[in-house]
């Protein structure tokens, strides 16, 4: 049984006013995930964002700020359920503690991003378990808050 001690957890939900369809694609087609991956500030060239949407598939993106710098994040899809369910492992190689999670087995967050129809449009249920310090989760907790909006943004064509 997995040692469940000191997991961390965010979970955030946002309705958005989009076909489940079209959110699901925005997770899922570089060109269209480039348009909003990262929080306010941020942009993603399109050219480093690589995605093989499939069980064991890898998927890389570099989101960056001027005068901030350049944050790569990449990982491995665990489960793909087309229109309803992407699992997949994040890793951000500019963890400071990075070399010491990793030899803890302790390197990768787990994330779960569930899409439901919701009235008319689309319930987004993001999860995100791992092993980071709680001042650590305060802060990728808003960020993801953030990368959601940019994702509402994307999808009312902003």
């Amino acid at each position: 049984m997995a040692d469940t001690t000191g997991l961390s957890e965010i979970t955030v939900t946002r309705v958005f006013d989009a076909p489940r369809a079209e959110v699901y694609r925005a997770w899922t087609e570089p060109g269209l995930f480039a348009r909003w991956w990262g929080p306010r500030g941020f942009t993603t060239a399109p050219s480093t964002v690589a995605l093989d949407v499939r069980p064991g598939g890898a998927w890389k993106a570099t989101m960056a700020a001027e005068g901030i710098g350049e944050f790569p994040f990449a990982g491995v899809y665990r489960e793909v359920v087309p229109g309803e369910r992407l699992v997949f492992t994040l890793v951000d190689p500019n963890d400071e503690n990075l070399a010491a999670r990793a030899e803890r087995g302790e390197a990768e967050e787990l994330t779960t991003v569930d899409f439901a129809d919701d009235e008319g449009g689309t319930r987004l249920t993001f999860r995100q378990v791992g092993r980071l310090d709680p001042e650590k989760t305060a802060e990728a907790e808003t960020g993801w808050n953030s990368f959601l909006d940019c994702l509402g943004d994307h999808l009312a064509g902003v």
